[in-house]
Parts: structure tokens; sequence; C-alpha cells
């Protein structure tokens, strides 16, 4: 009998971690958008970088990528951005840094693995949001972004093509444009 109440006793804690596992367990990229969620995302890959030490795992961006992050800058002008996520690498800092500058925005960071999430579409539902990230996290977030799996890893010298997404409730859309 006394087994029976000391097992009666703890039962409501074996039950209350058990839904706690089963919570944390259900993943973030499932998240769904709602039919009035309207977000614009331009996501590109960072500009060219150095590659003399390839040992180093955060270089900075080479001759070619300075005039890239320039023509990004020239590119974005015209259109009004509402937030700019970069990852901690420099070289994302850098491509940013002019258009940063130019929408007097202070870029935020964010880690790839974990930007998507219900967070993250509630925070930028009615924005148009800037992100540069990298050769396999950019695709990767597309993907997110629109709900299947349409793009690879970007080419690794793929530094000027551009995806803008545009959510309209459900009505996902993405185009690939090129920016020389």
């Amino acid at each position: 009998m006394k087994h029976f109440v000391i097992l009666l006793t703890l039962l409501p804690l074996f039950t209350f971690c058990g839904k706690q596992k089963e919570k944390e367990e259900t993943p973030k990229a499932q998240q769904s958008i709602s039919g009035d969620y309207h977000a614009t995302y331009y996501l590109i890959r960072h500009a060219e970088k150095l590659r003399t030490d390839p040992k180093d795992p955060d270089p900075a961006l080479n001759i070619d990528g300075m005039v890239r992050a320039k023509r990004w800058a020239t590119y974005f002008e015209p259109i009004k951005i509402d937030e700019i996520y970069i990852t901690k690498y420099m070289r994302t800092k850098q491509t940013i840094s002019l258009i940063a500058q130019q929408k007097q925005i202070s870029p935020k960071r964010y880690d790839p693995n974990t930007l998507y999430s219900g967070d993250f579409l509630k925070h930028t539902n009615g924005k148009t949001v800037l992100i540069a990230g990298h050769s396999n996290t950019t695709p990767q977030l597309v993907n997110q972004l629109i709900g299947e799996d349409k793009f690879d890893d970007m080419d690794d010298s793929d530094n000027a093509t551009l995806f803008k997404v545009t959510i309209n409730g459900k009505d996902k859309n993405v185009e690939t444009i090129t920016v020389e």
C-alpha cells in the first residue's frame, strides 16, 4: 500500500516530464504561415572573400567583393528595407555595410540554423527584409520560407544571385535575379 501511495504521488511528475520532452522535440522549422502574413525577403550570399589563407575561418572581402558590395548598395538604393540580418562572419557584415549605412539600419546578427521560426515570421510580418548569408544557408532559408525543397546550395563562385521571396498569405513567390 505504501508503494502504491508513493507511485500515485510521483505519477503527475512523470507525466509532466514526458509532456515537456514531447513539446521540446517539435521542430521549429515546422512553422506555418497564416493567411494574413505578408512579407518580402531579399536573400543574398556574401560578396567575394579573400582566399589567400584556406585555414582562415573568417576572411574579409577581397577587392572584387568590395566592388560587389558597392553594386549591392546601388541595387538596393531605391528599395525600401525595414530590417537587415547578417551572420557572425566579417564577410556578411562587409557585404551589407554600405546598404546598412544608406538605409540607416543596424543589422541584426542571426544564426542560420535557428533564424526561421514562428518568432521570426511574427517579427517580420509586414516588412521588407534583407538577409546576407552563405552558399549553403541562403538557399536553405529560401526553401524554409516557401515550404519546399526547391533550391540546392549555391556554387562557391556565385556571389551575384539574389533570391526575392514574396509572401502574401498562402501565396509564395520566388524570383531569382542575377546582379552583376
